[in-house]
C-alpha cells in the first residue's frame, strides 16, 4: 500500500509541476509589460548592485524598502550573466511553483490526504491573481516561498529531529522578513501553537521558542549588520516601518502620501531616512493613543480592504498594455476569488482537523492583524493564498462528498512525508 501511495504521491507531484510551468509560462511569454513603481525600484536596485553601486537611493546607502528581495534578484542576475527583467519574471514564475509544491508537501505532512493536498495545489494553480503577479518584479513569490518553507520546515520538526528542524525553520523566516519584516513577531505565535495546539509543557514550549526565535534572528541579522555598517545606525530590516504606520493614520486601503508639508509632516526629515522612521513612528503612537476608537474602527476597515477583491495585479499587467480590459479583467479576477473563498468556507466545518492545520491557520490570522494599523489591499494578501489554499482543499473535498456520498472523506490519508 505504501509503494502503491508513493507513487501516486510522484505522479500528483509531476502533474502539479507540468500544469504550472505551462500555464506560467505561458502567461509570461504573453504578459510582461513594462516595470512600474515597486517593481521598479527592485530592479533598477538589483541592477545598481550587481553594478558595484551598492543599495543606494540616489548618492545616499538606503534600508528603505527591505533590501531582500533586490539582492536576491541581484544574485540571479549575476549567476546567469544578464539583468534581463524576463528573466526575473521567469525566476518569480519557478518560485510560484515551488509554492505551489510546498503547498502539496504541507498539506499531506499534516494531514496525510493525498486527495485534499491535491486539490489544495490545484486550487492555488489555477486562482487567476496567482498567476498574474509572475508578470511583475514583486516580492511577493520570494516572500510567500520562504513562509512556506518556514511552515514546512516547522511541521516537520514534530517528526523527529525537531532541533534541528525547528533551526532551518527559524532561520528561513528570518530570510523572509529580510524580504518583508511582518513575520517578525511570528514566534509569539508559535508559543501560542506549541501550548494550545500541541499541548506541550511550558519548559518544552519555551525552549523550541528560543530556538526558533535565535535561529529566526540569524537569518535577519546580515541585513542589520548591513544597516549599521552602511547608515551607522541600528536598523533591524529597514526604515520604511515607520512610514507606513504613519500612512496608516491617513488611508485604510489605498496608499496615501503628500508633498505638502503642511499634510506631510515627514518631509522634515528630509533625505534622513532614520529621522523619518522616527518621526513617522512617533506620530502613529500619539495618534492611536489620542484616537483610539478611531484605530479600532479603520482597523478592521483595513482588514476589510484586504481581503475585499482581487484586482491591484490587473492595474499593473493588463492595464499597462490592454487598457480597454482592464474592467472585465478586475471583475473576473475578483469573481472568480469570491467563488475560491467560498469553496474556502465549506472547509469550515467540525469534521475539518483543525489541529493538524493550525499553524498555517495562525500564519493567516498572525497576517491578517498586522495589518489592523497599515494600509492594506489585496496585493499584501498574496502570502496568505497558499494558506487558505489548504482549507481550500477540505472545502473541495466537501463538496465533492456531498455530490458522491458513497466516496468516504480521508480516503487515501495513508501517504507519509
Amino acid at each position: 500500500m505504501n509503494l502503491v501511495s508513493d507513487h501516486r504521491k510522484w505522479a500528483d507531484l509531476l502533474i502539479l509541476l507540468v500544469l504550472n510551468i505551462l500555464i506560467r509560462g505561458l502567461w509570461i511569454l504573453y504578459m510582461h509589460p513594462p516595470q512600474f513603481y515597486d517593481f521598479e525600484w527592485y530592479y533598477t536596485h538589483a541592477v545598481s548592485m550587481l553594478d558595484g553601486q551598492g543599495y543606494r537611493d540616489g548618492a545616499l546607502y538606503t534600508a528603505y524598502w527591505p533590501i531582500g528581495y533586490p539582492f536576491f534578484l541581484r544574485l540571479v542576475f549575476g549567476l546567469l550573466g544578464t539583468k534581463s527583467v524576463l528573466v526575473g519574471l521567469m525566476t518569480n514564475a519557478l518560485l510560484s511553483v515551488a509554492i505551489v509544491v510546498l503547498i502539496y508537501f504541507t498539506t499531506l505532512v499534516t494531514t496525510s490526504n493525498r486527495r485534499v493536498s491535491f486539490l489544495a495545489a490545484v486550487g492555488y494553480t489555477l486562482l487567476p491573481s496567482q498567476i498574474e503577479w509572475n508578470s511583475v518584479l514583486g516580492s511577493e513569490e520570494l516572500f510567500t516561498f520562504l513562509v512556506m518553507l518556514s511552515l514546512f520546515l516547522y511541521l516537520r520538526s514534530e517528526r523527529g529531529n525537531w532541533a534541528l528542524w525547528t533551526v532551518a525553520a527559524g532561520i528561513v523566516l528570518g530570510l523572509s522578513c529580510d524580504v518583508r519584516p511582518i513575520p517578525l513577531l511570528f514566534p509569539a505565535a508559535i508559543l501560542l501553537y506549541e501550548i494550545w495546539v500541541r499541548r506541550q509543557n511550558w519548559r518544552a514550549s519555551v525552549l523550541k521558542l528560543v530556538l526558533f526565535t535565535t535561529a529566526m534572528l540569524v537569518g535577519v541579522c546580515p541585513v542589520t549588520i548591513r544597516n549599521a555598517i552602511a547608515m551607522h545606525h541600528f536598523i533591524l530590516v529597514s526604515t520604511n516601518g515607520g512610514v507606513d504606520l504613519w500612512q496608516g493614520t491617513k488611508a485604510d486601503g489605498w496608499y496615501f502620501w503628500s508633498w505638502n508639508p503642511k499634510v506631510n509632516p515627514l518631509l522634515a526629515a528630509g533625505t534622513n531616512q532614520v529621522l523619518e522612521d522616527q518621526i513617522g513612528t512617533h506620530l502613529f503612537i500619539q495618534h492611536v493613543l489620542h484616537h483610539p476608537l478611531w484605530t479600532v474602527l479603520h482597523g478592521f476597515l483595513k482588514i476589510y480592504f484586504l481581503y475585499w477583491v482581487d484586482w491591484n495585479v490587473v492595474s499593473v499587467t493588463v492595464h499597462v498594455i490592454y487598457h480597454k480590459l482592464t474592467g472585465v479583467a478586475m471583475w473576473f479576477d475578483t469573481i472568480t476569488y469570491w467563488v475560491w473563498m467560498l469553496v474556502v468556507v465549506f472547509a469550515v466545518r467540525k469534521r475539518t482537523p483543525w489541529r493538524a492545520i493550525a499553524l498555517p491557520a495562525l500564519f493567516i490570522l498572525y497576517n491578517t492583524a498586522a495589518f489592523f494599523f497599515f494600509p492594506a489591499w489585496d496585493r499584501f494578501r498574496y502570502p496568505l493564498m497558499p494558506c487558505f489554499a489548504i482549507l481550500f482543499g477540505f472545502g473541495l473535498q466537501r463538496i465533492f462528498e456531498k455530490y458522491r456520498p458513497t466516496r468516504q472523506f480521508g480516503q487515501n490519508a495513508d501517504v507519509s512525508v
